[in-house]
């Protein structure tokens, strides 16, 4: 309908029987009202307006233009330049009915006379609706639909609002990330609507404890991210993440069951952890996973290199795809011997050349591939790998020697894996008991989720040692319950086994319970002959370290193995290239 269409019919009277005016006018789905422009009389409505606004007829022409419209978005009264609706298209007003219900409305309007005096011809479409849905379409895009919080699109926006405020009034901000630890035991053990409840009460506690200026988000599953909109100093930073930690460790009755909400924070400030927020929340998120990797339920700062770090783990990322792609990882190997010098297996150890630098350390190439989800297949090539190696030694030794490998928590929880592994043992035709998988202390705190599989491998003959032995919170109960063979005791009490303050108690504790479990107990970093002493006299049924043997390449060992005349039983040498060996000391190798 063409606005003006009255203004064409000069001084035309309502009741005229002009057909296209009427059809158009009173036949139209939308609301078409007419007032007069002086005194805001209404003059005549058409039906699908006296059904919108709820009136009768002879009730609506008793109104004026301020019984319908808000008084905030009323024209002013004889006022041609006050009036909002004159000439305009689509101007949303808000507007009430009949009931006292307020509608949203499209206006759209234009000058026209009718019965000669100066009116307005108003179509009013009701998009109250509409609006409503565009703002649940908003909300759905930009806030997580669990906890109401924004989600990690309007999060972006915030960090964006964010930098730009803290360049212009030459301030600090901070990304604070947030994972949860340990919930998924929440769901398995008290179902997922309590789960969700959980994650709305930490929402919600976390949003309390912050400032208006301050954004909390969910990122997904247990993640939650926090921008800090202005902080004066990084300890302020710091204190912030302390204060999160400190309302997270309060329990909570959730349905009935006591929850204690714990978490590992990683904390990076603009600008000394990046030049932009993408930068600064990397190194947020390494902080965390170095937060969560310490044992959780703590906070980490980012450090001062935070930023090459971040760059130098995605360059990480970039090498390990490229080694999977070709299928093949770089293994080296580091001998393990018992007291009597004999050599009883093994450790396989991931390698990845670090141009300039030597080796990436494997505990830095496990920690990336378990933040990157590369865990998976990293975990499955290098056992494939090492059971090809181990088929290839067949040939220059006399008999199997055991291999151990790190294996992570996350691929214990997967059902695939223990079949991925009989898989390779059959393909390379490798005794299972060749086999030793390594897992550390803190992995049993999983006890459920990895029991499953341990025992399905332990069926097969596989073997399984406990690594940095001292350094967690395992329970003895779990120990004893998991088909544990070997314990290892951690690096850095051997190193301190012959300092002032000595770490002697502890170590021949750990000798003595792992012995108490029937397991065998390893003692690794050896790297003096007086530390070698002390565990021998304690009892140490083995030991690995560079006092011994540095790690090797596989065609060191093959050459080791070789020269240990493989056709015949008598004792054999192995002593690998630029390794010093005591002159007494008569290595012998052992079958596993």
């Amino acid at each position: 309908m063409r606005p003006d269409v009255l203004q064409e019919q000069d001084d035309l009277p309502p009741e005229s029987p002009i057909s296209a005016v009427s059809i158009l006018f009173n036949g139209n789905p939308l609301a078409i009202w007419i007032y007069d422009a002086i005194t805001f009389q209404f003059l005549d409505a058409n039906e699908s307006a006296l059904s919108q606004y709820g009136y009768t007829r002879v009730d609506f022409l008793q109104l004026t233009l301020s019984d319908v419209v808000l008084s905030t978005q009323q024209p002013s009264l004889g006022s041609d330049d006050g009036d909002r609706v004159r000439s305009q298209a689509n101007v949303v007003q808000r507007h009430l009915r009949s009931d006292g219900t307020q509608i949203d409305v499209a206006v759209r309007s234009n000058d026209v006379s009718y019965g000669g005096r100066p009116c307005k011809l108003v179509i009013a479409e009701d998009v109250t609706e509409r609006r409503h849905v565009d703002a649940e379409l908003i909300q759905m895009a930009h806030h997580d639909a669990l906890t109401g919080l924004p989600n990690r699109m309007l999060l972006s926006d915030r960090m964006a609002q964010a930098l730009s405020t803290a360049q212009r009034l030459k301030h600090k901000t901070a990304v604070i990330s947030i994972d949860l630890d340990h919930f998924k035991k929440v769901n398995d053990w008290y179902g997922h609507a309590i789960g969700d409840a959980y994650l709305k009460h930490v929402a919600g506690l976390l949003t309390s404890r912050l400032r208006g200026m301050d954004t909390v988000a969910r990122m997904g599953g247990d993640e939650f991210a926090i921008v800090l909109g202005e902080i004066s100093t990084v300890e302020s930073a710091g204190l912030v993440g302390k204060m999160l930690l400190q309302a997270l460790n309060k329990p909570t009755v959730i349905g009935g069951y006591t929850i204690q909400p714990r978490g590992s924070l990683g904390i990076a400030i603009y600008p000394e952890h990046g030049s932009d927020m993408d930068e600064v929340w990397r190194c947020a998120d390494a902080a965390m996973y170095r937060a969560k990797r310490a044992g959780g339920n703590r906070y980490i700062v980012a450090g001062p290199d935070a930023s090459s770090s971040a760059d130098d783990s995605a360059a990480l990322d970039k090498r390990l795809r490229e080694m999977l792609e070709k299928e093949r990882l770089l293994l080296h190997y580091q001998l393990q011997y018992s007291p009597n010098d004999a050599v009883r297996g093994m450790e396989a150890l991931l390698r990845m050349q670090d141009l300039g630098q030597g080796y990436v350390s494997p505990d830095r190439i496990i920690a990336r591939a378990e933040d990157n989800g590369m865990i998976y297949p990293v975990g499955r090539c290098v056992v494939e790998e090492v059971c090809r190696q181990m088929d290839s030694w067949k040939s220059v030794s006399a008999s199997p020697m055991r291999v151990a490998v790190n294996v992570s928590p996350s691929q214990l929880m997967r059902k695939e894996f223990a079949s991925e592994v009989a898989d390779s043992l059959a393909k390379w035709k490798i005794d299972p008991s060749c086999l030793e998988m390594e897992i550390t202390e803190r992995a049993i705190l999983n006890f459920d989720e990895i029991s499953t599989e341990m025992h399905e491998l332990a069926g097969m003959g596989v073997r399984f040692a406990v690594d940095d032995f001292g350094t967690g919170y395992s329970s003895l109960q779990h120990l004893h319950r998991l088909p544990i063979s070997t314990v290892k005791i951690d690096r850095s009490f051997v190193q301190r086994l012959c300092d002032s303050s000595s770490s002697y108690p502890i170590v021949k504790a750990i000798i003595a319970v792992g012995h108490s479990m029937k397991m065998e107990v390893i003692a690794e970093g050896v790297e003096q002959e007086e530390q070698r002493t002390i565990l021998d006299r304690l009892g140490c049924d083995g030991m690995q370290g560079y006092l011994f043997a540095k790690p090797m390449s596989p065609e060191e060992i093959s050459q080791a193995l070789g020269k240990a005349h493989p056709n015949t039983d008598t004792d054999h040498k192995i002593s690998p290239p630029s390794i010093r060996q005591p002159a007494s000391r008569q290595v012998r190798s052992i079958s596993a």
